[in-house]
């Protein structure tokens, strides 16, 4: 089997032994998830299942379904589908990969029965071998509408996760809010990241006794304060200028293009500003790659802009430490884990009031929340926020009450409950 980059758990999280709590068998059911070939997929649900598997008396097994492509290297965005391998050990938590079929454009109505269809013998056989307690699915749709088939099938109690978009947009979609209402309602518990998030559950029929909100959290000991001006010279960036930074994938939600638009009002008090933005195409849904390109040549700010590609988890401190502000712009958000990992870095942040940021951004002294999501906003927030003082120990201290190990023991004590009421 393959195996990724290691990250070991703090001694505390990984030690074994009993706690006198009854041990728990998790099922961990998500198709975003990393693996070998795409190392920074789904990391965030990665973390809170490596901190919960780290806790005494728990196990876990993770089934992530993938959709079949053939190897054929012309097709770039979807060749590397066919490589990730079917089973491998990720951070410690072994992975299982089955392969399901998803017909182009109309695929997305019937994406959980196919995804559903093709795992439920992996899910059984797993079942017989590790005998797990409950299914823990991550995004309401497709995988917690599937794992809702799967958990009906096998007689499982089901804890979903919504994240983002899955609950606040696919509802309204065509044939996918009657799914995910079934879901949520036959769900035995439910997880929200954020206030916005149960509000959208308890809007799409979930009981509101069934809804926890238990935001991400991050590792303080990954995520830390570098020297700036080693990490500058590390990554080929200069040391004489004001640097903006924004991390993630290039869908449209994520509006790095009006990062690009706000520069020519940002230069007019910043004038040698450098913006660098981290990360590849979109997996799914539309690449804004193209567009971010194009609105960097009508602004005539190539200059000032650096799109650095996709890096790997463990470099990303180094990229945080290199900047003066944090920025993002997205127009749908869950908890982010972007805007953890750089305030646990002492690095202010300015971002939307979407989704978990203005629970994340309550103290002033962390950054700004922007009053809408425009490049004039944003380049008045960005302005402000670079005159400003902040006290970057401070950041780090508050961020390090928001850790994983936190996030897992909430994790845990649902299953419990979940387990305990049956």
């Amino acid at each position: 089997m393959a195996t990724s980059i290691e990250t070991p758990l703090p001694i505390d999280a990984a030690r074994g032994g009993t706690s006198g709590r009854p041990s728990r068998r998790v099922l961990v059911f998500s198709s975003t998830f990393p693996s070998a070939v795409q190392p920074i997929h789904g990391v965030f649900v990665k973390e809170r299942v490596r901190w919960v598997a780290g806790l005494p008396d728990c196990e876990v097994r993770v089934v992530s379904p993938v959709p079949y492509f053939p190897p054929i290297r012309a097709f770039k965005r979807w060749y590397p589908l066919s490589q990730i391998p079917r089973e491998e050990v990720v951070d410690g938590l072994e992975v299982v990969r089955p392969r399901y079929f998803l017909l182009p454009k109309v695929g997305g109505y019937f994406h959980p029965a196919a995804m559903a269809r093709a795992a439920y013998r992996t899910v059984a056989g797993l079942d017989r071998e590790f005998g797990f307690d409950l299914i823990d699915a991550h995004f309401v749709y497709p995988d917690g509408v599937a794992a809702a088939r799967l958990a009906a099938r096998l007689g499982k109690p089901l804890v979903i996760t919504g994240r983002g978009e899955d609950i606040l947009r696919f509802p309204q979609l065509p044939v996918l809010g009657r799914q995910i209402r079934g879901a949520l309602a036959q769900a035995t518990s439910l997880v929200a990241l954020s206030s916005e998030i149960a509000e959208a559950m308890r809007a799409n029929g979930a009981a509101h006794q069934k809804i926890r909100v238990i935001p991400n959290g991050v590792d303080c000991e990954k995520f830390r304060p570098l020297d700036r001006s080693e990490a500058r010279r590390r990554l080929g960036l200069p040391e004489d200028r004001p640097i903006l930074l924004s991390v993630g994938s290039r869908p449209e939600r994520k509006d790095f293009h009006l990062l690009v638009d706000a520069i020519p009002q940002i230069r007019r008090h910043f004038p040698d500003v450098l913006v660098v933005i981290v990360g590849g195409q979109a997996r799914w849904g539309q690449d804004y790659s193209a567009v971010i390109e194009e609105r960097i040549r009508a602004n005539g700010v190539a200059d000032y802009v650096r799109l650095v590609g996709p890096r790997p988890p463990e470099e990303l401190p180094w990229w945080y430490s290199t900047a003066d502000l944090f920025v993002l712009l997205t127009s749908r958000e869950g908890c982010p884990n972007v805007v953890m990992e750089a305030l646990a870095c002492g690095l202010p942040v300015v971002a939307t009031p979407v989704g978990g940021i203005p629970e994340v951004l309550g103290h002033q002294r962390l950054g700004l929340v922007l009053e809408e999501r425009s490049a004039g906003a944003a380049a008045r927030g960005v302005v402000e926020a670079m005159s400003h003082t902040w006290d970057r120990a401070a950041i780090r201290r508050e961020a390090q009450r928001r850790s994983w190990q936190a996030t897992a023991e909430q994790v845990r004590d649902l299953f419990d409950d979940v387990v305990g009421s049956r």
